[in-house]
């Protein structure tokens, strides 16, 4: 698993990943227990209390226990928690890789109150084709669900790498796979063609909180 591979560099490239995290803490209150989906190294659970993490890595998951975080090795589209298990629940850069009709639904089992999101939208990477949830369809999906918008705002993060170190970015951050064409990253004339045709390489993020009903 790319992710788990990449455990031992993931901190030291995710910079937009850190950004995010900081930024969606900002974005609203998290009271109680606390349930982060996609969890990783620790991001977006750092500052918490009664936090719980939830990876399918568990090379990840080592790196986040080694915190102090009691982490959970599952996948987030069928989580061993029963109902209403925590108060909130917080996720960071994560629920793009994932089928969102499943996950969001787990998500709003498993909480009471409160839930706190952050995941690259349809407008990221431009010229790599990867297959980004648009933005209005994810609010729409959260809303469908029953969850009651407090904020939502749209912010560009950019990826502070060029050239040959934008590909070492997603290598070491794990993020080398694209679902649309089985892989971003191929031969080295393809890459170098990919390179010349990205500027200013980004994600557009989508922050919101919503009240779990």
């Amino acid at each position: 698993m790319k992710f788990s591979r990449a455990s031992k560099t993931y901190e030291d490239w995710a910079i937009p990943q850190r950004i995010s995290a900081e930024i969606l803490k900002s974005l609203d209150t998290l009271e109680g227990s606390v349930l982060d989906v996609g969890c990783g190294t620790g991001f977006g659970s750092m500052g918490l209390n009664d936090v719980v993490g939830i990876d399918l890595s568990l090379e990840m998951l080592k790196v986040y226990k080694s915190r102090g975080f009691l982490g959970v090795c599952a996948d987030a589209g069928s989580m061993p928690f029963k109902d209403k298990s925590f108060d909130c629940v917080v996720s960071n850069f994560a629920l793009h890789w994932t089928d969102i009709n499943v996950v969001l639904r787990e998500i709003f089992r498993v909480c009471k109150k409160r839930f706190l999101c952050a995941m690259p939208v349809e407008g990221s990477l431009k010229g790599l084709d990867f297959p980004f949830y648009p933005a209005e369809g994810v609010i729409e999906k959260v809303q469908r669900l029953g969850g009651k918008l407090r904020k939502v705002q749209l912010e560009s993060i950019d990826i502070p790498f060029e050239g040959w170190d934008l590909v070492r970015f997603f290598h070491y951050t794990g993020s080398s796979y694209n679902p649309s064409n089985r892989g971003i990253l191929k031969s080295k004339n393809s890459i170098e063609l990919l390179l010349s045709s990205i500027d200013k390489p980004s994600f557009l993020m989508l922050f919101f909180s919503c009240e779990v009903l």
